[in-house]
């Protein structure tokens, strides 16, 4: 596993509550996270007031602030990426 930070580009749930995060990785492409806690769900959908954007097909919604998260990025063939935690301040 390797930990990034990185910026969460849409989410997919409630605004409030949010299930899993899309995020851009370092390399520019676009994961999604595994789903998330309970206690993760409150934390970032504290994070995201004012910063939700359009409506995505699917039910999920555009980040339109930056919003900074550290995740883990497994290594295997299949790419697993995990939230971690915000990354505030930076």
């Amino acid at each position: 596993m390797d930990t990034v930070d990185t910026e969460i580009v849409a989410i997919a749930g409630a605004p409030a509550r949010p299930a899993c995060l899309v995020v851009r990785l370092p390399d520019g492409t676009l994961a999604q996270t595994a789903q998330l806690d309970s206690g993760q769900r409150a934390t970032v959908g504290r994070a995201l007031p004012g910063g939700i954007g359009e409506a995505l097909p699917g039910g999920g919604h555009r980040v339109t602030t930056a919003v900074l998260v550290e995740v883990e990025v497994g290594t295997t063939r299949h790419r697993t990426v995990r939230f971690v935690r915000l990354r505030e301040g930076l």
